[in-house]
């Protein structure tokens, strides 16, 4: 387990590092409330210009990989028996709740003349690409776990590597579009992330972004509790108001589109109420149990995620929902005539 003690000093005013203003407060401190393998306090900062909250200090990358178990990226591979059920009923799950981001891209897609070449980075097993490719995508994908890039070529047989943000691994390809769920905010420097999905794009390619919405009606009701934090692994979460100017800084042209995500808005509210019967939080926690007990806290988990449903579309209706929607394109190059 790796332990960060953190102690608060009241003198320590760190700058925002989304706008750079020194016009930051304390927060709160959290813990590791998902997995618990990280031990300690984390300090958590809200700046007063953009509303972004996060971690100081920043850990270092070595702290960074401990924060994630081996078994964080979802796979059925290697199940047998009632497990194996458990198993194929949660992959039917996904896959429903993941066709929402499919339907947004197609709709993005849609009219525009452009290819469908697909470049998703953060791609977990493969659950959104494999659904892409059904509908006309041609799919790419890269992860810096190796066990999710084994899971998503041997469930899905995708082109997917293993490598982070900044590597070369796709250098050679210019892609129509690259998509960003739930990845920035685990970053340390989140432009030059967005600088290097600005790279990978055609001049006329869409990035297409998720990040939790810190300036949400549920963001708001659970405080330092609130699931979409996720101490410690996110280090850095956003306001509409603060990833706008982070995609400004990398050069693209954008816009929050208010919009319901069937598969975060829901389940950050029902983990945020009991996280000990979020499904990845028990897989990450512990070898799997018995089959009975676990398809009956899925049950349990499924009946509060169904709860959560009404309220998490009335807060999006109200346009202050669970996550934020980015549609960015790559801005024109001015040139002198």
């Amino acid at each position: 387990m790796i332990d960060v003690r953190f102690q608060a000093d009241p003198h320590v005013v760190p700058a925002c590092p989304v706008c750079g203003t020194s016009d930051t407060g304390w927060y709160a401190v959290a813990t590791d409330r998902l997995f618990g393998i990280a031990a300690g306090r984390y300090g958590l900062y809200r700046c007063g210009r953009c509303g972004c909250i996060f971690q100081h200090p920043l850990p270092d990358q070595a702290a960074i990989e401990s924060f994630y178990p081996r078994r964080y990226w979802w796979a059925a591979d290697g199940q047998s028996g009632s497990a194996a059920a458990l198993g194929r009923l949660e992959r039917v799950y996904r896959e429903f709740v993941c066709r929402d981001h499919v339907r947004f891209l197609r709709h993005c897609a849609h009219g525009s003349g452009r290819g469908r070449s697909l470049l998703d980075i953060g791609c977990g097993n493969g659950t959104f690409l494999h659904l892409a490719r059904q509908r006309g995508f041609i799919p790419h994908g890269m992860d810096v776990s190796e066990h999710a890039v084994a899971a998503a070529r041997s469930q899905y047989d995708l082109p997917v590597q293993c490598g982070g943000i900044g590597s070369g691994l796709w250098q050679a390809h210019a892609f129509d579009f690259v998509t960003m769920f739930h990845v920035l905010e685990h970053v340390p420097a989140p432009r030059q992330a967005l600088e290097y999905a600005h790279g990978l794009l055609k001049p006329d390619g869409t990035l297409i972004l998720q990040v939790p919405n810190t300036a949400s009606l549920q963001a708001r009701a659970f405080g330092p509790c609130w699931y979409g934090l996720d101490v410690p692994r996110h280090l850095i979460n956003f306001t509409p108001r603060a990833l706008g100017l982070l995609l400004d800084q990398a050069g693209f042209t954008w816009q929050i589109v208010r919009r319901f995500s069937l598969r975060d808005n829901p389940a950050s509210i029902a983990s945020s109420l009991a996280v000990r019967l979020d499904p990845i939080g028990r897989r990450g926690r512990s070898k799997a149990g018995n089959a009975i007990v676990e398809g009956a806290l899925e049950l349990i988990y499924l009946g509060l995620f169904l709860l959560a449903l009404p309220p998490a579309w009335a807060e999006s209706v109200v346009g202050r929902g669970g996550t934020i929607w980015a549609l960015a394109r790559r801005r024109a190059v001015q040139t002198l005539s």
